[in-house]
């Protein structure tokens, strides 16, 4: 069920950001008097992409609470983080998340160790970055930042027995 959902909601939010650059190319191409109203139908989506993607990462950190995610799809994802908070730094400070996923990485390439007990720690961090992220309406970011947490939702899914699947 919890998969089923992260898969409708992954559907909807690829959906929306469809219609949200068709609506910006229309905005771009409007005349003065029909731009307020395309304004407010980009407000709007950006609104419901927000609601979408909050659920989301809230959905998917219940999942991987719940399952271990193979190391190296853990450590790709953190690395991920790690590179895009990087891009960000200039223009919002997360020196702090940042360090955070850096010492994240560093332990998961670390030999001999379990990656499920040093995910854990990463996972309360992830809908803080996302929902800071979203909050400086930073389209570009939100659209990078995405296929991050697919990666770590499909790898989630291929562990998952069909029962699990379902819930």
């Amino acid at each position: 069920m919890a998969f089923d959902r992260l898969a409708d909601v992954q559907a909807n939010l690829t959906t929306l950001y469809k219609q949200l650059a068709g609506e910006e190319r229309a905005f771009l191409l409007a005349e003065e008097a029909e731009k307020v109203r395309i304004q407010q139908k980009i407000d709007l989506t950006w609104q419901r992409i927000r609601e979408f993607e909050r659920e989301y990462a809230i959905t998917l950190s219940q999942q991987i609470k719940r399952h271990e995610l193979p190391e190296p799809v853990a450590e790709t994802v953190t690395a991920e983080l790690v590179d895009e908070l990087e891009i960000l730094t200039p223009l919002q400070r997360q020196d702090d998340i940042k360090a955070l996923l850096q010492q994240i990485l560093e332990e998961l390439q670390k030999p001999d160790t379990p990656a499920s007990a040093k995910l854990k720690v990463a996972i309360p961090l992830i809908p803080n970055v996302v929902s800071y992220e979203l909050e400086g309406d930073t389209e570009s970011v939100v659209r990078r930042l995405f296929p991050t947490f697919v990666k770590a939702y499909e790898g989630l899914r291929s562990l998952a027995s069909p029962e699990e699947q379902k819930k």
